[in-house]
């Protein structure tokens, strides 16, 4: 048995996405403030620091507990790793909820529907714990008391293996667009607003708004798109990581070509974004999807033991020949 093994740079990596949640949510929830007449008052900037910091820090500390919890029973699977860090994520919005300790709390009737985004970001966060940390033998093994303590030799694998299909990783690789172009947006925005007034909220809380939306609006035609990609590379028996870049650029580049013609202001632009996201969607989802042996074919029902002969068998391509009682006579 395997437990996964005690990591901070694990933790760190875990950390991204509830980190870039909670700054989400703060950027959507300061837009209240700067409403004609303000929604909200704005909160000072100590108020504003402590909130983010008390907040990861206690989303990674329900996390780090709840992968003891894992270690302690030697589960390592990544799937129960994603179910623990959501279930410790919701957990941590339902404390802080309870307690008074959100800097916005949402309004009535929406406390649940404001919690599934962080859920969702602590199932990543504990997917990503899981995939970096790695496993190591458990150490509550448990063993019968006749049981000799011999060491194990590390097993290893030399035959055909081919890249498994993750639906962990599709939707970190299909989050690629909404994350890439928010960073375009707030790029764009640095260069163009100013940083007078509340000019700097709006570079913050824009490209989180555009975030969400395009979160919304593109996370399921980049799961198919994902997924499609994934299957012509196994098809094609690939299984590298540059392999799957390219694959996944070309794929792109052809979904891309019909609207980039819609588009004649700007067709060789979203051709190349399209490309790009297309590769880095593939690359990552070789990254975090893993490799496993290719499987065994399934057993063959014959109910003639003489049909069981191999395709170049020469039985497969002669005939034997049975003459009848008429055709002996003729020949006679």
């Amino acid at each position: 048995m395997y437990s996964v093994k005690n990591s901070s740079r694990a933790l760190l990596v875990a950390l991204v996405p509830l980190t870039a949640v909670n700054a989400v949510l703060l950027a959507m929830a300061l837009l209240a403030t700067q409403t004609t007449p303000p929604l909200a008052s704005m909160p000072a900037p100590d108020n504003i620091l402590i909130y983010s910091f008390g907040r990861v820090a206690m989303d990674g500390a329900l996390l780090f507990a709840g992968h003891l919890v894992l270690r302690q029973r030697a589960i390592s699977s990544r799937f129960a790793y994603g179910l623990m860090g959501g279930v410790m994520a919701a957990s941590s919005y339902a404390i802080a909820l309870r307690n008074g300790f959100l800097l916005f709390p949402p309004s009535s009737g929406s406390e649940i529907t404001s919690g599934l985004l962080p859920t969702a970001a602590g199932s990543l966060a504990g997917f990503l714990y899981g995939q970096f940390a790695g496993i190591e033998p458990a150490a509550n093994t448990p063993r019968n008391s006749s049981e000799i303590e011999t060491p194990v030799a590390p097993r290893t694998f030399d035959g055909p293996v081919r890249v498994r299909s993750s639906i962990a990783a599709t939707i970190i690789a299909a989050t690629i667009p909404a994350a890439l172009t928010a960073i375009l947006v707030f790029g764009i925005m640095m260069l163009s607003l100013s940083s007078d007034g509340p000019g700097m909220l709006f570079v913050t809380a824009l490209p989180a708004q555009t975030f969400l939306t395009v979160l919304l609006a593109t996370i399921l035609p980049s799961a198919i798109f994902v997924l499609g990609a994934h299957h012509i590379a196994r098809a094609l028996r690939r299984h590298r990581g540059y392999e799957y870049a390219a694959i996944g650029s070309l794929v792109a580049g052809l979904c891309a070509s019909p609207l980039a013609l819609l588009m004649p202001l700007t067709p060789i632009f979203l051709l190349a974004l399209a490309v790009v996201y297309g590769a880095i969607m593939g690359a990552l989802y070789r990254r975090f999807a893993g490799i496993e042996p290719v499987p065994l074919p399934e057993a063959v029902l014959a109910t003639d033991e003489a049909a069981l002969v191999g395709a170049d068998h020469p039985s497969r391509r002669q005939h034997s020949v049975i003459l009848t009682n008429g055709a002996a006579q003729t020949r006679s």
